[in-house]
């Protein structure tokens, strides 16, 4: 039982040891690597992007709206020639 116990307080020692390692060798590499730099740049572009898209889907709703806003106008001017075609030949 007490190497049990021992065996685990070791193992669990080397987890905390492995996790610090870890986390300096991750440090190293996003030094190494200018992963923030990557990250901030991705970043940008993303934001770039979805300003761009933005831009296009309200062009493209103002482009709906003023298309349904003709259709009406056109709608409302076809009910006005036929009240009067109908009108004038009674």
């Amino acid at each position: 039982m007490d190497a049990a116990l021992l065996y685990e307080e070791l193992n669990n020692a080397l987890k905390l040891l492995g996790d610090q390692f870890l986390a300096r060798l991750y440090r190293a590499a996003n030094r190494r690597m200018h992963l923030d730099e990557w990250e901030r740049s991705t970043l940008r572009k993303l934001e770039t992007l979805e300003s761009i898209y933005e831009k296009l889907a309200d062009e493209q709703a103002h482009r709906r709206a003023e298309l349904l806003e003709w259709i009406i106008i056109a709608l409302i001017t076809a009910e006005i020639i036929f009240s009067l075609v109908t009108f004038l030949r009674h």
